[in-house]
């Protein structure tokens, strides 16, 4: 009997911390992620304008490790290019596509560049 106050206040404290852990861990490992996409344009000399990235999927649907990175940049002249990035925590893992960027694309992205 003595135990069950500190057990309900460990779940009732612990169950939330656990979760705000758990969401800055996943946020962090995200800017990770488009740290090293940026660090990739930079290298190829694009000019990056806005950014934007989600959970990479398997065909069957499982989430992979991996984050899909997608940046619309500018090359050395002055062509939008839509550039998809495969990336994990420790690089960049796939070039998925180098595309020029299409016009109508415009409507999908957020208004403000990252």
């Amino acid at each position: 009997m003595k135990g069950e106050p500190l057990t309900l206040a460990l779940v009732v404290l612990g169950v939330p911390a656990f979760i705000y852990l758990f969401w800055v861990v996943h946020r962090a490992l995200d800017r990770v992620c488009v740290w090293h996409a940026r660090k990739f344009c930079r290298r190829a000399s694009l000019e990056i304008c806005r950014v934007r990235w989600q959970p990479a999927f398997e065909k069957s649907g499982l989430k992979t490790e991996s984050t899909l990175v997608q940046l619309d940049c500018f090359d050395a002249l002055k062509q939008r290019k839509l550039v998809l990035l495969l990336v994990w925590p420790f690089g960049v893992r796939d070039l998925v596509s180098d595309d020029e960027y299409p016009e109508s694309y415009d409507e999908q992205w957020p208004q403000t560049c990252a």
